[in-house]
């Protein structure tokens, strides 16, 4: 990033930690990365009306944004591919590999499997959800959001 920006990566740092500060967030947790996106996201979308003014009603919070039945409906369909046609370890392994940080060596240890073993359920599961978890990004902050929507779903 620092390249990107032509600063340096003290700086970089600097001002992440600010922004980690303020935000309450702790970026280096992938669950906070991802909770990041959503709000970036959600207030980058337009008003229900393009042409009238946003009422100013509270801002609802994440959790309550997530307990929709909306948020529940898509959370299902979303993880819905990994349970036909697959065995219970791919799902248990992409939480172990969420809780771990997306660490695969973490994962394997926690699961008594190889490093190995823990990439082909990823790519299994990469295939059934159609996203891309081995890399940061969209794909893993979505089964994120899903695992933290189907937890708590009735």
């Amino acid at each position: 990033m620092a390249r990107l920006l032509d600063i340096s990566r003290n700086t970089v740092t600097a001002h992440l930690t600010r922004a980690q500060d303020a935000l309450g967030l702790a970026l280096q947790d992938l669950r906070c990365r991802a909770e990041l996106a959503l709000a970036l996201a959600i207030t980058d979308l337009p008003p229900p009306d393009n042409n009238a003014v946003a009422e100013h009603l509270p801002t609802p919070s994440v959790d309550s944004l997530l307990s929709t039945k909306a948020a529940i409906t898509w959370a299902h369909a979303f993880l819905q591919p990994l349970h036909p046609g697959t065995d219970r370890t791919v799902h248990q392994t992409l939480r172990a590999w969420i809780e771990a940080g997306t660490d695969a060596q973490r994962t394997a240890q926690t699961l008594g499997i190889s490093r190995t073993t823990v990439r082909a359920h990823l790519r299994t599961a990469e295939q059934f959800l159609r996203r891309s978890l081995q890399t940061p990004g969209p794909g893993t902050h979505e089964l994120i959001h899903a695992f933290r929507i189907a937890d708590r779903a009735p």
